[in-house]
């Protein structure tokens, strides 16, 4: 697998050039706080949904987010494990759309109520995965399982409830080229661990994307597999400041050691980046590929390069959420364009409805837009959460934010 070159390139250029980019997969790593939820569509039609949040977050998140793509139903599901924060919301998903096809993950039991109502919700198209499997998604965009039940690592039967984050189902996504690797809260045996990722790291090879295990967890990305699988970019989904620490300083120092470049779904904890470590804390991420030559992680471009070596520059937009959050009565939402130029920002609620919008030309650099909790007629909108959207040249940006009157 070639190595990647970070490139930014002028939107102006690009719809002079290159007209609208086609992509065969897209790649949506939601912001779901403590928890994780990994969408993937093939331009077929085809859509798996990889784990769900927690409980709740289906209802919350997941579900508003398949509406807002025109998404009413998946063809596949598929569990990493059965830990609540990971796996909580697939039941709720389920009975809003359904699944056509299956809904995998490792088989055997666990012993939670959460776990109940996802096993007895999904029953009807559940499936145990298995080592090698393949789900096709159409347009040349597959789902390989490289992992379950430790690979080979853990004792049979796979059924200690302290074991459960070796137990995780591990896929990779490819398209043509391009390859990401996701994996729940698989663990590389720090902390008392058991070390499953040292087996894994040879069988993923060199990728493009690596949704980092565990939330950033000082058990995971260990030494070997981040030699093996190289990324050049990295995503964390973590919450605005997580209660576990994550992403944990020794993690980030592992990433740092092979210069991959951090998306996060919200700041996390209060670890320091290495030096020369870049970041971007961007709410949803989305990853869409054509499976050739160059890909795009929220609107940056990562181009193909023989030879090259993975060079971070100033990327487009950048979105830093907005503070405070929750608010009450206003916020400011805070973005960076390092280039300026025309912003279109919109305020909706779960439903999609626009509740504000505005335009204007930014100048270059630190930008703040408040937000006084009020629609354009200027009613003070109830408490409840509501999605943010901007859009400029340099990319486009979403966030979630809580009114709490």
């Amino acid at each position: 697998m070639s190595v990647k070159r970070f490139v930014l390139v002028c939107a102006t250029l690009l719809l002079a050039m290159a007209g609208p980019v086609a992509a065969d997969v897209a790649i949506h790593c939601l912001a779901v706080g403590q928890a994780d939820a990994t969408l993937i569509v093939s331009s077929s039609g085809k859509t798996l949904l990889f784990d769900g949040g927690d409980n709740g977050d289906g209802d919350d998140i997941v579900i508003p987010y398949l509406t807002s793509l025109g998404i009413t139903t998946l063809d596949y599901m598929a569990a990493s494990h059965y830990h609540a924060d990971h796996c909580g919301g697939l039941d709720e998903v389920y009975n809003a759309v359904g699944v056509t096809e299956a809904v995998y993950d490792r088989g055997w039991s666990y012993t939670t109520l959460t776990y109940n109502s996802y096993a007895a919700t999904v029953a009807p198209k559940r499936q145990t995965a298995y080592d090698g499997m393949v789900i096709d998604l159409g347009d040349d965009v597959t789902v390989t399982v490289l992992a379950l039940n430790g690979n080979g690592q853990m004792s049979y039967p796979y059924d200690n409830s302290s074991d459960e984050n070796e137990y995780c189902l591990a896929l990779l996504v490819a398209c043509g080229d391009f390859e990401m690797f996701v994996a729940g809260d698989l663990t590389g045996g720090y902390g008392g661990y058991g070390d499953i990722e040292t087996s894994v790291g040879p069988e993923v090879g060199d990728i493009e994307v690596y949704h980092v295990s565990h939330h950033g967890s000082y058990s995971s990305s260990n030494t070997a597999f981040m030699n093996a699988t190289t990324p050049e970019v990295s995503i964390i989904s973590v919450p605005d400041s997580s209660p576990y620490g994550h992403p944990h300083q020794d993690t980030l120092n592992r990433l740092s050691a092979v210069d991959t470049y951090v998306y996060q779904t919200a700041q996390g904890s209060s670890a320091t980046y290495p030096a020369g470590m870049r970041t971007i804390v961007n709410d949803h991420i989305v990853i869409t590929s054509d499976g050739v030559g160059e890909y795009y992680v929220d609107g940056d471009i990562w181009e193909t390069d023989e030879g090259a070596t993975a060079v971070p520059v100033l990327a487009g937009l950048m979105v830093y959420g907005n503070h405070p959050n929750p608010f009450n009565p206003a916020t400011v939402i805070r973005f960076d364009l390092p280039n300026g130029g025309p912003v279109s920002l919109s305020i909706h609620d779960l439903a999609g409805h626009v509740i504000r919008a505005v335009d204007w030309t930014a100048a270059p650099g630190a930008q703040g837009w408040h937000w006084n909790g009020r629609n354009e007629l200027g009613r003070e909108q109830a408490s409840g959460v509501y999605l943010y959207r901007i859009v400029t040249h340099g990319g486009t940006g979403s966030g979630r934010m809580t009114l709490a009157r």
